[in-house]
């Protein structure tokens, strides 16, 4: 009985911990995809900041 119920409890928090960990996944992968758009954007803005 102890093994039903501890199996039980893992299925839940295995449950609850998947999509947490999924969406800070992507949460991260976001991040990490803007950083890189972020800085060729400014780049040329700053080139032209010079230019004047």
């Amino acid at each position: 009985m102890k093994s039903v119920i501890l199996m039980f409890v893992g299925g839940l928090l295995g449950s609850l911990i998947g999509p947490v960990v999924a969406l800070v996944g992507v949460a991260a992968g976001y991040v990490v995809g803007l950083a890189p758009t972020h800085s060729v954007v400014l780049k040329p803005s700053e080139e032209h900041s010079h230019c004047r």
